[in-house]
């Protein structure tokens, strides 16, 4: 790899104020080399001047849409417009965990990776809580499409990284809604470029449950289906029945069609990815959102009684904890006008943020 790596971070961006400022902390404390953070706000609603003030004052480039175009096309120009010689995308809801950074610079400094993009295994914040993800062996000789779906592999955009010349010679599908990610990463499969999952955990997902996610609602869900209908023609049976179990059944059961997600629900069964995870959602679809939620927690304590072992993920959690309070911090003092006399998170970020002014 040559010295003049350089690694550009394209988060998209809509009304979010503190979700964004703690994805841009999460990346600042990886390194002292230089890393571009490039934010494309996609025509927010809400007024973040302040908050975009702030980090435009620190090196963050700012760039913004006039028109909400959505987040493939905030990431493709994000990508467009990008200095550094590598991409990876990020999320305004997600975080990165220490060493991210290190990971992708490492895995770049292989020429043999030259052409590959890198996935990067994550867990999920739910709900105050850090959960374990699936992220399974890529099987030799899979394709995209037997990986993400019949091996339950995820693949998400917070997850990509991959050269500048391949993030342009390869946009995300702007005319998508949902299924972005899957997309372009079964159109660079087809084309021949390589994927590699990364061996250790290095990013947080956000997976709360949040009635304006996109992923949420009736539209969505009949989008995510045509699309599948459209691409699914050369699928393996196995294939089809992940898609449902990956994503036709939540997305029916959040959009308030319970019958429908439990036919879709059956469907995953003709074969069988998991039926482990089939029975999983039969369960929750039939208890309801409440009834599943207190099921699980019954069992939680269960499970827990006389244990005093630290819970799963505790230091995943502190992290996205300690960067959630100083973002507080951060978008109370700029919108007070008191960034010169904040202490503690604020002056540390100014630190960070300015390193080497490279």
């Amino acid at each position: 790899m040559s010295s003049s790596f350089l690694l550009s971070v394209v988060i998209p961006n809509r009304n979010r104020a503190r979700p964004l400022l703690r994805s841009v902390l999460s990346i600042l404390d990886q390194s002292e080399d230089r890393i571009e953070i490039i934010v494309v706000d996609d025509c927010s609603e809400t007024d973040l001047s302040s908050e975009y003030g702030f980090l435009e004052s620190k090196g963050v480039k700012i760039l913004r849409q006039t028109r909400h175009l959505r987040g493939a096309a905030a990431r493709n120009r994000g990508a467009s417009e990008a200095a550094g010689t590598h991409i990876s995308f990020l999320d305004s809801d997600d975080m990165w965990l220490s060493g991210r950074y290190d990971e992708i610079r490492s895995f770049y400094a292989d020429p043999a990776h030259m052409h590959s993009v890198l996935i990067g295994r994550s867990v999920l914040h739910l709900d105050g809580e850090i959960r374990p993800s699936i992220q399974p062996v890529w099987k030799k000789g899979s394709s995209l499409v037997e990986y993400a779906y019949r091996d339950r592999g995820r693949i998400q955009t917070s997850m990509l990284a991959m050269s500048t010349e391949i993030a342009r010679k390869y946009p995300f599908d702007e005319t998508l809604r949902v299924n972005q990610d899957t997309d372009l990463a079964m159109r660079m499969d087809r084309a021949g470029i390589g994927f590699v999952v990364a061996a250790v955990t290095s990013l947080v997902k956000e997976e709360t449950r949040d009635s304006h996610r996109l992923t949420m609602g009736r539209e969505t869900a009949d989008l995510s289906y045509a699309w599948f209908k459209r691409e699914s023609h050369d699928w393996s049976a196995a294939a089809k029945s992940g898609y449902h179990l990956e994503d036709r059944v939540w997305r029916l059961a959040d959009s308030g069609r319970r019958g429908a997600a439990l036919l879709s629900l059956l469907r995953t069964l003709f074969p069988p990815v998991s039926v482990r995870e089939s029975a999983r959602r039969g369960v929750s679809l039939a208890l309801g959102e409440r009834g599943y939620s207190r099921l699980k927690q019954g069992i939680s304590m269960l499970k827990g009684a006389g244990r005093t072992e630290e819970k799963f993920g505790q230091g995943y959690l502190d992290r996205w904890q300690r960067l959630s309070r100083e973002a507080d911090a951060i978008c109370a003092s700029v919108r007070s006008g008191d960034v010169g006399g904040a202490s503690g998170p604020i002056s540390r970020s100014r630190v960070v943020l300015g390193r080497k002014g490279r």
